[in-house]
């Protein structure tokens, strides 16, 4: 059997993710989450997920990209780009809101985050990387840090796959290895939010699969009216993982759904 971890992004952001989340991972479809602590949703919706923490991976999903209140270091993520391939993000503001985010993960679930990742995967950009890096250092911390250095890719998602791979998985990598992180080995789940065949789509994924490979999801239980442009791709994943069509799936490519191994 090959070992799939299925991780939904972006807990605590809307109450709609928060609960489709809590019951995927009930169902044992999902087997890790990473959470978004600056979210005003996050104190009830972390005492809500704190008694799964046996059961899946909770980790910290950085945010350097959306704007929960006035003071968020955060910019539009084409701004941020630019900003962090110029060098010209502030090291101390990132520092202070990563151990600001880590705190509030800490607090609210007693316990350190099994992983960290990047909302719109910010944590592979420079300065952030390097920042993330010595933090985690100095937090001792070993646990794993997601990597896209190793994406299965499927059409027609090419173009999509390649261009997030070279936005700083194999420095992140080298960073990780050289200080002794463990990371996920191979990775999947990009594609463009549009309505699309989602199950069809994890057939692609599914049959490719690696063993300990982490794929990537962002399910809603319904349609969030806020501004949201992958709402209806969030609901469009929850239907699927809560299907039976997906653990046929799973059985058909011989996968085992289960926590994420990982590797130094």
């Amino acid at each position: 059997m090959i070992r799939v971890c299925y991780c939904a992004d972006d807990f605590a952001l809307h109450p709609s993710i928060s609960s489709a989340i809590i019951d995927l991972i009930a169902q044992q479809r999902l087997h890790a989450t990473s959470c978004m602590t600056q979210s005003p949703d996050w104190s009830h919706a972390a005492q809500q997920l704190k008694p799964y923490a046996a059961q899946a991976d909770l980790g910290l999903h950085l945010n350097f990209t959306h704007v929960f209140s006035a003071d968020t270091y955060a910019f539009p993520l084409n701004t941020l780009m630019v900003k962090a391939w110029s060098r010209q993000l502030s090291s101390e503001k990132i520092y202070d809101s990563l151990a600001e985010q880590w705190q509030t993960f800490t607090n609210a679930l007693g316990k350190v985050p099994d992983f960290v990742d990047g909302h719109q995967h910010v944590h592979q950009f420079p300065v952030i990387r390097e920042v993330l890096i010595q933090f985690l250092k100095e937090q001792n911390f070993k646990g794993w840090i997601r990597n896209l250095s190793h994406t299965l890719v499927v059409s027609p998602y090419q173009f999509k796959t390649h261009m997030l791979m070279q936005l700083g998985s194999k420095s992140l990598k080298q960073l990780c290895l050289k200080n002794n992180f463990k990371q996920n080995e191979v990775f999947a789940g990009i594609y463009d939010f549009q309505q699309i065949d989602y199950a069809a789509l994890n057939q692609k994924w599914l049959h490719q699969a690696q063993d300990n490979l982490l794929i990537m999801c962002h399910p809603a239980q319904y349609v969030i009216k806020d501004n949201d442009p992958i709402k209806t791709a969030r609901l469009q994943e929850y239907q699927y993982l809560a299907s039976e069509q997906f653990i046929h799936d799973c059985q058909a490519n011989q996968i085992t759904l289960t926590r994420i191994g990982v590797s130094a």
